[in-house]
């Protein structure tokens, strides 16, 4: 057996405070290396950052890389939301681990840029960089957002929490999947991407993928 050098260990234990374990799965909070990606169990979340570098045969197949190597990711169009993204920007993507017959790929449920231009969809716009919950209030149906602020309670039997910045409070649903046994506490800042929704004059957000910063 290989012995771990001590950088490996350090590595290693980095990488376990930033997880959490959800099943045989394990959910990462902060972003992670492709490298520690490949060694994760299937359906395991994680948090990639580098580069979207060619697209494959099929449409919605990408090769995403960082500096310890490569790994195909699986965006739908509807996670795209008009984005446009060049070889050399930088991306962040949040995503499901998928281990096929020993080919090991990331089935992408958002994505953002360093920009911090907004994209528009008809009415509808996507934001790629954390806005305040009163910018968020002013956006149409179904619009994009990143919001940045703390969780400070939840209500009983429902998905449904009240999520906080310096701009004001609003009602965030965060299902289950969404949360893949992460824990978080009213002090921690976390980071939600997910979709404005409005229904009868009411915004709520829900929320599509979540990390503590």
């Amino acid at each position: 057996m290989k012995k771990l050098t001590l950088a490996g260990i350090f590595a290693l234990l980095l990488l376990l405070s930033a997880t959490a374990v959800h099943g045989h799965a394990v959910m990462t909070s902060r972003p992670i290396t492709v490298v520690e990606a490949r060694a994760l169990p299937h359906d395991s979340w994680v948090i990639l950052t580098g580069t979207i570098v060619n697209a494959l045969p099929g449409g919605k197949n990408f090769t995403f890389r960082d500096p310890s190597g490569d790994i195909t990711v699986e965006i739908d169009r509807n996670v795209w939301r008009g984005l446009s993204v060049g070889v050399s920007d930088r991306v962040d993507i949040y995503g499901e681990l998928r281990i096929n017959r020993g080919l090991v790929s990331v089935r992408v449920r958002a994505i953002s840029t360093g920009s911090s231009a907004p994209v528009r969809q008809g009415q509808a716009i996507t934001v790629s960089r954390p806005i305040a919950i009163s910018e968020a209030r002013s956006l149409s149906h179904d619009s994009w957002v990143v919001l940045a602020g703390n969780i400070v309670n939840s209500f009983p039997g429902s998905d449904n929490y009240t999520f906080r910045d310096p701009s004001g409070e609003r009602i965030v649903e965060i299902s289950s999947n969404v949360w893949r046994g992460l824990y978080v506490g009213v002090s921690d800042e976390v980071e939600i991407h997910g979709e404005v929704r409005i229904d009868r004059g009411i915004v709520t957000i829900t929320a599509r993928a979540i990390r503590k910063t």
